[in-house]
């Protein structure tokens, strides 16, 4: 391990997924007592996790900070820190006095904008929101799990929402003092405000001016027929193309398609059978949760039971 004086993080946003990390991540870096490195989602902590992006090697993480400059927080953000079971204690022998950031959102809006994003990023080869739900226990034994997939735990989905239990882990770490939880619903509702509270956890000024562009919204694709066509080609052409086309233009070709057909559009609406489906599982999570964070979150039940169909489609400041 590199010498004490060596710039290292002294506070970590550690998730959720699709929770305004990255808005988050990009508003304290304009702070002028706040480092944050350009790469987001090191991954250098959960090494429970198969993560493809990970940065394993501890040079090259503690070069990540070299450019910190005395700030007075030094920070990075990875989101699956929060549902890895070995990042707590190893962010706690890192860093024994870190501040902890994570950020809620209604767990069942989670599970579905997640899935949206894994399969914008070729990671989810399932395009049925309810069949990828009903895989996760196959895909923990090895089954099913799309080609070339180097990070399995990105479609455990379920897993991914145990919220009260990850906060447990990380209060039990680091003390309730020095995890600061923000709502979604509140970032969204009044960015300013939430960013001034985070500030004051972090002990820097919240007084500082800033704007709060949108920094993330929901990916989706022109032609959902022409991605699913791009990732699941038949047989019989990508043969074809194998034989016809050396490598390098078949990777060049199918790269193109997708950014070309890639946009950033609202979401298509949850079934509301489904949503009240998934909404009931997880009234307990949601009620458990309320408890630990001593506010009442019901609204997320019962606005999901009483919602319309084509509600919570919108824009937002959601990021990875």
């Amino acid at each position: 391990m590199k010498e004490a004086s060596s710039p290292r993080p002294n506070f970590f946003i550690v998730g959720a997924p699709r929770c305004g990390t990255t808005a988050l991540y990009s508003y304290l870096r304009q702070h002028p007592d706040v480092f944050l490195p350009e790469y987001k989602e090191p991954h250098y902590f959960n090494t429970d996790m198969s993560s493809g992006g990970a940065i394993r090697n501890e040079q090259d993480y503690f070069n990540l900070f070299v450019a910190a400059n005395g700030k007075k927080c030094i920070g990075e953000a990875s989101v699956y820190y929060l549902s890895s079971q070995a990042a707590p204690r190893a962010i706690k022998k890192f860093s024994p006095t870190a501040k902890i950031i994570i950020m809620l959102r209604n767990p069942v809006e989670v599970i579905y904008a997640l899935h949206a994003h894994h399969l914008a990023a070729w990671s989810e080869d399932e395009w049925d929101f309810e069949k990828a739900l009903s895989l996760e226990q196959d895909r923990k034994q090895g089954r099913r799990l799309p080609r070339g997939n180097k990070d399995p735990h990105k479609l455990f989905y379920r897993q991914t929402v145990s919220f009260a239990h990850q906060i447990r882990n990380y209060r039990e770490e680091f003390g309730r003092q020095n995890v600061h939880v923000i709502i979604y619903d509140d970032f969204k509702r009044d960015t300013g405000d939430a960013f001034r509270r985070t500030c004051s956890f972090l002990a820097v000024n919240p007084d500082i001016a800033l704007d709060f562009p949108v920094i993330w919204s929901n990916p989706g694709f022109r032609s959902p027929a022409l991605a699913r066509f791009v990732q699941h080609p038949p047989g019989l052409l990508r043969g074809f193309g194998r034989m016809v086309l050396p490598r390098m233009i078949r990777t060049g070709v199918v790269g193109w398609l997708w950014r070309w057909n890639s946009v950033r559009k609202p979401r298509p609406p949850m079934p509301i059978e489904l949503r009240r489906r998934l909404t009931a599982e997880l009234a307990s999570e949601v009620r458990e949760l309320s408890v630990l964070l001593d506010r009442d979150l019901s609204i997320w039940s019962e606005a999901n039971l009483k919602r319309k169909a084509d509600a919570g489609s919108s824009f937002s400041k959601i990021a990875s």
